[in-house]
C-alpha cells in the first residue's frame, strides 16, 4: 500500500516537471500576446451623472510616456447610461479591441478615473449627485472603483481598431480642470 502511494506521487511529480519544462522550451517567437501595448480606455455614455469631487491634476504612466500630466476624477457614485469601455492592445499582428457595452445603467461607487482627454456636449443638474454630463467620451489610463453594478453587459473581441483620442497637452488638462471645477460650482449654488 504504501509503495503504490509512493509510486502515484512520483508519477505526479514526473508530469508536473514533464509539463513545466516543455512549457519553457515551447517557441514564443511568434506567441499572439508578446509584448502587447495598452493604448488606454475609451469610456463612453449617452449620460453620467452623480457625485464628483474637484478634480486633482496628477502625473502618471501611459504605455507611451512616464509622468505624463492626467486629470484625476473621482466619484462618490456615478450612473452611466449606454455605456461603451473599448481597451485597445497594440500587439505584434495590430491592434485588438476589447469592447465591453451595457445599455441599461451601470452603477459605480468610489470610481475613480486617470485621464488624458475629456468630452461632453452639455452638462445639466440631476436628480441625485452635483454634476449630469451627456454624451460623454474619455481617455482614461487607470480606471478603479469599489463597487460596480454591470449586471447584463456585452463582451467582444475584435481585430482592428483605431486610437479614437490622443492624449491632450498639460495646459489643455488644466483648461479641463478649472472647467469641471466652475460646473462644479455653480451647480452647487443653484
Amino acid at each position: 500500500m504504501i509503495v503504490l502511494i509512493r509510486r502515484n506521487n512520483t508519477i505526479k511529480i514526473i508530469i508536473v516537471l514533464v509539463l513545466t519544462f516543455s512549457g519553457l522550451f515551447l517557441l514564443t517567437k511568434d506567441s499572439f500576446a508578446s509584448n502587447p501595448t495598452i493604448i488606454g480606455f475609451i469610456i463612453e455614455a449617452k449620460q453620467m451623472e452623480g457625485t464628483m469631487r474637484n478634480p486633482v491634476m496628477i502625473t502618471g504612466d501611459t504605455s507611451e510616456q512616464k509622468d505624463r500630466p492626467m486629470l484625476e476624477l473621482k466619484f462618490d457614485n456615478l450612473s452611466a447610461k449606454n455605456l461603451i469601455i473599448k481597451k485597445l492592445v497594440e500587439t505584434p499582428k495590430g491592434l485588438i479591441t476589447i469592447e465591453i457595452t451595457h445599455k441599461d445603467s451601470a452603477l459605480f461607487n468610489h470610481l475613480s478615473l486617470h485621464i488624458t482627454n475629456a468630452e461632453f456636449s452639455e452638462h445639466y443638474l440631476p436628480s441625485a449627485g452635483n454634476i449630469g454630463l451627456k454624451n460623454v467620451k474619455l481617455l482614461a489610463h487607470q480606471v478603479t472603483a469599489d463597487n460596480l453594478s454591470l449586471p447584463q453587459f456585452n463582451l467582444s473581441f475584435n481585430d482592428g481598431g483605431k486610437v479614437e483620442m490622443e492624449p491632450k497637452s498639460e495646459e489643455e488638462l488644466l483648461y479641463m480642470k478649472a472647467v469641471l471645477e466652475k460646473l462644479i460650482n455653480s451647480i452647487q449654488q443653484q
